[in-house]
């Protein structure tokens, strides 16, 4: 397999119309690796040498990637999807059988053909099969806060448990580590690898950065955070709250931040949280990079509906995207809705679109007609049902997180009713676009009173909110990844050829 993907045109404010014509699949190269493959080594002696004036080379490492769907696979698969066009040449480093729980192959349309895809084997259960292995063991999945607090599990269970959080620290993904690493030196030789940029979570990844940048110390290293790892990430997921995985994630991290060349937080909290932990560390470092929404996947199915008719209905729809679980449970919104009069309750349809915790089916199977289970669809078809919802539903009960879905909602104009901290990023977010109703999760009067309103403004047709589309416009991925290679280039390839100079 050649190395040397094909040129992409002169960086700029490119649209995906150049890759979106009818173009071959990517290339998809499957890695093969040994499990005696250290996680860190000694500097090795055949490491790059310092990367001529050309376009550079940037592998992505990520656990997960098309065809795995869901959010999580958004932020690398955008990254891919165009660096090319802003003068760098990408390959991608993924499992080849990720533990995820949904698929999405038409994603991989997205991916130009000169982004050459990489797979390492992962030796995981799949994600089912381990999720009921760890609810037998553990006694059952986490509960929300507006929830009853299930019975702790025998202490036998509870043992086995912590052996298990041991093994698999500091997540289960650990696993792929030592594979990924294997393929990883082997693509960085034969490809003349410039730069390694790891994304997370899952953040055992940043152990696989951690040993290239070891191994190639001319390497530079980039960690992108997607989620607040310490103050979010440790305390909102059972599997990880172990005293046992905090002291190992303290350790990961404060290695990687030392290690890496650069440090990349997608919310202004999350960035201010991890710089806190690092004050003996450059502000060069770090970098502010949002997640964003594809104005070519989106603008197509959403063009002028801000101004469409209401459609002819009884029922208000109120839409929730996205996985269900108990840092963004309904539980509050049903909690508020349980308490309006019978004659506006009775108006409302609920619709969940997306994967949904065993914590949160108890919760929505008791729920009876006025809600509507959809399950997980790829992502055009979801997209497609926003086109026929009144309001959208967001509950975030972190104040660090942005969640992927929120910025599709922006893109689609339509009016939100986001359940979260005040004065948190997605607080911030929704006043900074004047997108819709913010108000704190556990109000429920609260909660209440804009529900009241939001029915009140669908049965009279009238707008609510005026979605800001200047302020939107600016969470393009396309806009946002330029951003990223600017800042790449600036402090990372100084020496790289302007992309502008690139035929």
């Amino acid at each position: 397999m050649s190395c040397d993907p094909t040129r992409g045109a002169a960086c700029a404010m490119l649209t995906f119309s150049r890759f979106r014509a009818a173009t071959p699949r990517p290339r998809d190269e499957e890695e093969r690796s040994v499990m005696s493959t250290p996680l860190e080594g000694a500097a090795e002696q055949d490491s790059p040498a310092a990367p001529p004036r050309r376009r550079p080379r940037l592998l992505i490492v990520a656990y997960a990637f098309p065809p795995a769907g869901g959010i999580t696979v958004m932020r690398a698969l955008s990254l891919a999807k165009y660096f090319p066009a802003c003068g760098i040449d990408v390959h991608v480093l993924a499992a080849r059988n990720p533990a995820v729980p949904v698929r999405d192959p038409g994603l991989l349309a997205h991916v130009p053909p000169s982004v050459s895809i990489h797979r390492a084997f992962s030796p995981e259960l799949p994600f089912y099969l381990r999720k009921r292995l760890w609810e037998r063991v553990a006694g059952g999945g986490s509960s929300s806060e507006a929830d009853s607090t299930p019975p702790p599990p025998p202490r036998w269970k509870s043992a086995l448990a912590e052996a298990a959080r041991r093994v698999f620290c500091p997540d289960p993904q650990v696993v792929w580590t030592p594979f990924a690493i294997a393929a990883a030196r082997r693509i960085i030789r034969r490809c003349q690898i410039d730069a390694v940029l790891v994304t997370a979570p899952p953040f055992s990844v940043f152990l696989i950065g951690n040993a290239l940048k070891r191994a190639f110390p001319q390497l530079r290293l980039i960690s992108d955070f997607r989620d607040e790892w310490l103050r979010f990430y440790l305390t909102d997921f059972e599997f990880l709250r172990s005293d046992a995985i905090r002291r190992r994630a303290e350790q990961i991290e404060r290695e990687t931040v030392r290690l890496s060349d650069l440090v990349v937080a997608v919310t202004a909290s999350s960035l201010r949280e991890i710089r806190s932990r690092y004050p003996a560390e450059p502000d060069s470092k770090f970098a502010l990079v949002h997640n964003g929404y594809d104005p070519d996947a989106l603008k197509p199915l959403f063009a002028g509906s801000e101004d469409a008719p209401r459609p002819k209905r009884d029922k208000v729809v109120i839409t929730h995207i996205g996985t269900a679980y108990s840092t963004a449970s309904p539980a509050f919104y049903f909690q508020a809705l349980d308490g309006l009069p019978d004659a506006i309750r009775s108006r409302i349809e609920t619709r969940f679109i997306g994967r949904i915790s065993e914590t949160e089916q108890r919760l929505l199977a008791r729920r009876g007609e006025s809600v509507r289970l959809l399950g997980f669809l790829p992502q055009a078809e979801a997209l497609r049902h926003i086109a026929d919802t009144d309001y959208l539903l967001l509950t975030m009960t972190n104040e660090f997180s942005l969640p992927g879905k929120l910025f599709e909602y922006l893109a689609s104009s339509k009016p939100i009713i986001a359940l979260s901290p005040r004065g948190g990023e997605v607080d911030r977010l929704i006043a900074e676009t004047g997108a819709g109703w913010c108000v704190p999760h556990d109000d429920p009067q609260a909660v209440r009173r804009i529900l009241e309103e939001a029915v009140r403004h669908a049965l009279e047709g009238t707008v609510p909110f005026r979605t800001r589309r200047d302020v939107v416009a600016r969470y393009e991925r396309p806009r946002l990844v330029a951003e990223y290679a600017r800042i790449l280039r600036e402090r990372l390839f100084p020496e790289a050829p302007p992309a502008d100079a690139i035929d």
